[in-house]
């Protein structure tokens, strides 16, 4: 890997990860959905620094393309944020669905419209 390829997958992996702080900072990202992000970032910048390791990965694997390394541990990591926000959005509905319910009886026993 040159080392021009290295400094600019460190500048962008560094980038990234401030975004992804100062989204946090902002409320515009919650600290538990950012730690995913956070995590990559750090392992970008883990694998730019240490081109090594991505090779050490792949010889381990016996993995032939280095490439095929990083597009398997991308669909891994995005399945499980797929996983993690479904999992959120079945337990929001059941909660919206509770909410709703106790509306209509409040208003039934109130006699509200």
């Amino acid at each position: 890997m040159s080392i021009n390829l290295r400094i600019g997958l460190i500048i962008v992996s560094l980038f990234f990860f401030f975004v992804i702080v100062r989204s946090v900072r902002r409320n515009k990202l919650r600290s538990d959905y950012a730690m995913g992000w956070i995590i990559l970032s750090l392992g970008l910048v883990l694998l730019s620094v240490f081109p090594q390791l991505a090779f050490w990965v792949g010889g381990l694997f016996k993995v032939i393309s280095i490439s095929n390394i990083v597009f398997a541990a991308v669909i891994f990591m995005l399945i499980v944020l797929s996983y993690i926000l479904f999992t959120k959005v079945s337990f929001l509905e059941e909660k919206q669905k509770d909410l709703i319910q106790e509306i209509a009886i409040l208003k039934k026993n109130n006699k509200l419209k």
